[in-house]
């Protein structure tokens, strides 16, 4: 005969083998649950990066703020596209649904070119022949006046140690015209004034956010505050920014616009008549600084030591205004990108890209040069293969495609 504890023992056995059994089971379950669920986000990015890239190869499929469904499979899985205007640049945004899942892809876009530009400097044709002297070097194709460089001595100077490599074609009596105008439009966007952020200290905006407007009217020195992303700094006056503001990926909107010394961050500059980079500022890939204007005495200075990586753009509509616009790119300064100056352009830095200028000049204390460059450097070779340029041109000589410069 069995004693009761052992049938006891047995059932207490049983019932544990049973929870376990069953805990084995759910867990499965639940790892077949996960494990679809992972399928399925695996399935979902990837859907969503293709549907990203169809958008980037099509990127005219929808106007300027506006979303558009599209579907890249056959599986009536819908992907959703927009594009926002962001200075030089778009902003494209690609969401993917399915069921409660949304997978998301935002990036900032330039233009690549399509076929091989080793152009690196471009000066318009009124017959006067460009100058070089010093230790002058440009690397890459050139169009100047009559196709041909001529030396100079400047100061006494008693010899030049020029470099000079690539074709030297002829240009043309004007500059050719840029397809792109920059124009952010803020009078319907929300609008934050400074003092009720000012706390705050750090604000971020995501670009699938609507783009918010600082106003920072009045305020001469911006200092202490730090701005990342879907934001518009707006002002109708002068505006410093002081090296203890951190901005990445924001636009700068103002008349008058100084980077104050020590400065480091990523900025586009929209201003209607000067732009001053002091000595030792690091404007980062991709920064840029647009002037477009008619009317005022236009000018944007790079000083000493600082670097900006992207692009300039001084633009206009007629020549006469051109004699009005000027550019500065002082002793070790570098522009690493394009510029463009429908004006003078003063070239004692290196610009590691290309540039496309009406005119140069050379101001020194004993006099003034006309269309010289005196130590300056255009090199085009050193230029990365993949660096997403200005989107300036677009005709059949500079063709180009979309790449995806930072995503977000």
């Amino acid at each position: 005969m069995l004693k009761g504890s052992s049938l006891m023992n047995a059932i207490f056995v049983c019932v544990i083998i049973s929870v376990f059994s069953g805990c084995f089971i759910l867990i499965s379950h639940y790892q077949n649950i996960l494990n679809d669920r992972l399928y399925l986000q695996e399935d979902l990015i990837s859907r969503n990066e293709s549907a990203f890239n169809y958008f980037l190869n099509n990127s005219k499929l929808v106007s300027y703020n506006d979303t558009k469904e599209i579907t890249v499979f056959d599986d009536d899985i819908p992907s959703f596209i927009e594009k926002k205007n962001w200075g030089f640049y778009n902003i494209l945004i690609c969401k993917t649904v399915f069921k409660n899942d949304t997978i998301s892809k935002m990036a900032l876009v330039g233009s690549i070119k399509k076929v091989e530009d080793d152009l690196a400097l471009y000066v318009t044709d009124y017959d006067k022949p460009l100058k070089l002297s010093g230790k002058t070097k440009i690397l890459g194709d050139i169009k100047i006046p009559n196709g041909r460089s001529e030396q100079a001595y400047v100061n006494g100077q008693k010899g030049n140690a020029l470099t000079l490599k690539g074709r030297q074609l002829n240009s043309k009596d004007r500059l050719p015209k840029i397809d792109k105008i920059i124009n952010l439009d803020v009078s319907g966007l929300p609008r934050l004034s400074f003092n009720a952020i000012n706390e705050e200290k750090v604000l971020v905006n995501g670009f699938d956010n609507v783009t918010k407007v600082i106003d920072v009217n009045g305020i001469a020195s911006l200092k202490d505050i730090s701005c990342k992303g879907n934001f518009i700094l707006y002002s109708i006056n002068d505006l410093e920014i002081d090296s203890s503001v951190t901005l990445n990926d924001v636009v700068i909107i103002a008349p008058v616009v100084k980077i104050a010394s020590g400065f480091k961050g990523n900025v586009q500059i929209i201003a209607n008549q000067t732009v001053v980079v002091e000595e030792n500022v690091s404007l980062l890939y991709p920064s840029s600084i647009y002037i477009k204007n008619d009317t005022d005495i236009v000018s944007i200075e790079i000083k000493k030591n600082s670097t900006l990586v992207g692009g300039i753009v001084i633009d206009g509509d007629t020549y006469n205004n051109s004699l009005e616009r000027k550019l500065y790119i002082n002793e070790d300064a570098t522009v690493i990108g394009n510029v463009y100056c429908y004006g003078s352009t003063q070239l004692k830095g290196t610009i590691v890209g290309s540039i496309y200028t009406d005119r140069f000049f050379l101001k020194t204390e004993a006099s003034n040069y006309e269309n010289i460059i005196l130590n300056g450097c255009i090199d085009k070779e050193k230029l990365l293969e993949n660096f997403v340029e200005l989107p300036l041109f677009n005709n059949s000589f500079d063709k180009k495609k979309h790449a995806v410069i930072k995503e977000f």
